[in-house]
């Protein structure tokens, strides 16, 4: 009798897109990494508009680049002009069959973004893990340059505004601006079947955006909580929720990838409110080591709040006293964090170093130095001995 093995599947359609669909989720994770480098990128929307969309505030302005995630099962596969753009290289554009064709393509339903979003529609882009064919390169450079030597883009570039708006005009600031803002990224290794490639990718992301050092045991776990946390996001209903309703529901903020690191957002909004510009790294740091001591929640927070204080009063105490004293002080409190760590971190046994530091001849020429103020700056030696 036939096992179920032995006789080709009737349909394997829903298996396909659910492989289509990780890798979509992967793509997004990945590019919400950018987030932690607190820079531009702010946010990204999971199927909201399109597969996703990245934020970015520019100058104060906020601009939208789309990503459409387009995959083949072969690697040796490509995607040629008729699948990207639904263009022919032979025979006329002359007929609005035509027209809408390329207006449905995936090229095609990117450009109405151009339309729709004006200037703040930075870029749209075509992401897949294969190549694209050399004629789809020449198609998106001709575009952009306004001009081509194959008949088929120059009919394309002639008709570019009957295709992305056909009810509304549009003026040729508007069509120049809208062609030039179609971009491929092919051949993507951090999307594929299973997570391998995008675990090694995103923990490559997260040290060059936070300086975060991860364990490799960490690895797996973040980047399986990445991807679920984009999925999600892109399957949470949005109707009828507001605009700050859909961005808690629908997208992924800093809040969500600190979660997923395990830093305490808490943690972290104190170590940024006291300047630090490392702050993800700061709270990275500071949590795990105290959390290997056997530290609390409580305690950790009330160590971020020393930490910041410390570097308050570093401030102003470096124009106070001599250079000389404070960097003694600084070097009494590191040997002292030094052999605290190498006696193996005992959390009580802080108090009797603090002690010793405030009794000390040096902890004797700073009046203002208390037991919060030391231990600050016990936690902020821990960051500088574990960021070397």
């Amino acid at each position: 009798m036939d096992t179920i093995h032995a006789k080709a599947p009737r349909e394997t359609v829903g298996r396909n897109t659910v492989s289509r669909f990780r890798m979509q989720f992967q793509a997004a994770a990945y590019a919400a990494l950018e987030i932690l480098g607190g820079k531009e990128v702010d946010r990204v929307y999971c199927d909201y508009h399109d597969d996703f969309v990245v934020r970015r505030t520019v100058a104060g302005v906020v601009e939208y680049h789309f990503f459409q995630v387009k995959t083949k099962g072969k690697a040796n596969q490509q995607w040629d002009v008729a699948e990207v753009f639904a263009l022919k290289k032979k025979g006329a554009l002359d007929t609005e069959e035509k027209l809408e064709a390329i207006r449905k393509s995936i090229a095609g339903k990117l450009f109405v973004h151009t339309l729709e979003f004006g200037e703040q529609c930075r870029e749209v882009t075509i992401l897949s893990n294969v190549h694209f064919d050399d004629d789809v390169h020449e198609v998106v450079a001709d575009l952009a340059a306004g001009s081509s030597s194959k008949k088929y883009i120059t009919q394309f570039i002639g008709r570019f505004a009957d295709v992305v708006s056909p009810t509304k005009a549009m003026t040729p600031e508007e069509v120049e601006a809208a062609r030039k803002k179609l971009s491929l990224l092919a051949n993507v290794q951090y999307i594929g079947e299973t997570l391998d490639g995008f675990a090694a990718a995103a923990h490559t992301a997260i040290y060059r955006h936070s300086e975060i050092e991860l364990h490799q045991h960490e690895v797996e776990r973040i980047a399986t909580g990445l991807v679920t946390l984009v999925e999600e996001k892109s399957c949470a209903p949005i109707s009828g929720l507001s605009k700050s309703g859909i961005d808690l529901a629908a997208s992924v903020g800093l809040e969500d990838l600190l979660k997923v690191l395990s830093i305490s957002t808490q943690v972290y909004q104190t170590i940024v409110d006291g300047g630090d510009p490392a702050a993800i790294k700061a709270a990275s740091i500071l949590q795990r080591k105290l959390k290997e001591v056997g530290a609390t929640e409580s305690m950790i927070e009330t160590a971020s709040r020393a930490k910041v204080s410390w570097d308050m009063w570093v401030r102003k105490a470096r124009h106070d006293v001599p250079e000389f004293t404070f960097d003694l002080l600084t070097q009494e409190i590191d040997s002292k964090c030094k052999s605290w760590l190498l006696a193996g971190g005992v959390f009580s046994d802080l108090e009797e170093f603090i002690q010793g530091i405030l009794s000390s001849s040096i902890g004797k020429k700073f009046p203002t130095l208390d037991t919060d103020l030391v231990f600050g700056g016990f936690c902020a030696a821990v960051v500088r001995r574990s960021a070397r």
